[in-house]
């Protein structure tokens, strides 16, 4: 019979959420709010319920890692804030260490299938031309921080990834390559 520990709990409160994050994302452009509070409020209750009294720092330092890299892609616009919620989320989950691997992870997997999309749809000349935007996007403070090249001016064309799937994808691989002792082999 199965138990219901932190190891078997974790993946499958983490496995649901990035189903239902990628899905709501690639669907409605949005990570809904109850499920980023659902995901912290569990892995808060989980962490805090293991023995050692060192659950929630644990869990706050991992919200930390998920929330402060994203935080500054939000705060200029290049991503929307439920993206940043949820990696903060799935931060309480993992810890900072796992939380940082999910992140690169995510970022890099986030880079391929751009080019990806970007390769099947043949659209290497608006591709270029959003690429120009945001380099004079961070040409200077005024423009970087600004509405100018944001995640909302470029989406009715069609060219904005759902972020939640790319850092799904790499929460979901970190988590499983730990579960089964991959990680620490790598």
């Amino acid at each position: 019979m199965l138990s219901l520990t932190y190891s078997n709990l974790m993946p499958a409160t983490l496995v649901l959420g990035a189903i239902l994050a990628s899905w709501n994302d690639y669907r409605r452009h949005r990570v809904p709010n109850w499920l980023n509070a659902a995901l912290l409020t569990t892995g808060l209750i989980a962490q805090c319920a293991l023995p050692g009294g060192h659950g929630a720092a644990f869990a706050l330092s991992g919200f930390a890692v998920g929330l402060a890299p994203l935080m500054l892609m939000w705060c200029m616009k290049a991503m929307g804030a439920g993206d940043v919620k949820f990696m903060a989320a799935i931060g309480v989950w993992l810890g900072p260490q796992q939380t940082l691997n999910a992140l690169v992870v995510g970022g890099l997997l986030g880079g391929v299938m751009a080019m990806a999309l970007i390769a099947a749809r043949r659209d290497w000349r608006v591709a270029t031309a959003n690429l120009g935007v945001m380099m004079t996007k961070m040409t200077s403070v005024k423009t970087a921080f600004g509405e100018f090249g944001s995640v909302a001016s470029m989406a009715p064309s069609g060219q904005v990834l759902p972020y939640a799937i790319p850092l799904s994808i790499g929460t979901l691989m970190v988590v499983f390559t730990n579960f089964f002792g991959w990680w620490e082999a790598l």
